[in-house]
């Protein structure tokens, strides 16, 4: 190889670094710039959330729960009090169960004597037309005033009874990742927070 050719080559790395080095430090800027405002939004969607399964509640403290996001209570993730003043209304549960696309984040709502108050599935990537139709009344409305005294079953057909979830149809592991959801919320309201 002549030294010209490599002199063109040593160039063409220098100009090629360059300009990695520069798009890499603007996506950093823009990442760093950005960065408060997506978590300032979070932040608001889950306390918007958080407000939607438990409308009694004034205001939402955080609890401190133990095992959470580890064990039996890997699945769950935060845990919130509800307020109407000095009483404890109910507790928001942030859980995250696995679907069929992912990790299905949802607030489940229980209230005081241990009914479910709602569910808010706040981010998925389930299957559009199918797994997303969890979004729709007709499916995340079913776990309203259900108890959590007992865990809730999925049934792809037929009437639900008291502890029974009908799945949408063409998305059952769905409709049981968020069943799961729901029960694992349970599962930590009845173990630590009913006192």
């Amino acid at each position: 190889m002549r030294k010209n050719e490599i002199l063109e080559i040593l160039k063409l790395g220098a100009v090629l670094c360059a300009i990695t080095f520069t798009v890499a430090l603007v996506l950093a800027v823009a990442n760093m710039s950005t960065e408060g405002r997506i978590a300032a939004l979070d932040a608001k969607a889950q306390d918007e959330a958080r407000k939607a399964v438990l409308p009694s509640a004034e205001v939402f403290e955080a609890v401190e729960v133990e095992g959470v996001g580890t064990g039996e209570y890997k699945m769950i993730d935060s845990v919130f009090a509800g307020k109407a003043g000095d009483d404890t209304v109910g507790y928001s549960i942030g859980v995250a169960p696995t679907g069929f696309s992912g990790a299905i984040d949802m607030i489940v709502g229980i209230d005081s004597e241990g009914k479910v108050t709602g569910i808010h599935i706040v981010n998925h990537q389930e299957t559009p037309g199918l797994g997303s139709k969890a979004l729709e009344p007709q499916f995340k409305d079913q776990y309203h005033e259900k108890s959590t005294a007992n865990p809730l079953t999925v049934i792809k057909s037929g009437t639900p009874k008291d502890n029974e979830i009908l799945s949408i149809s063409g998305a059952t592991v769905t409709s049981k990742a968020i069943t799961q959801g729901v029960n694992a919320a349970a599962k930590i309201y009845h173990e630590q927070l009913d006192k």
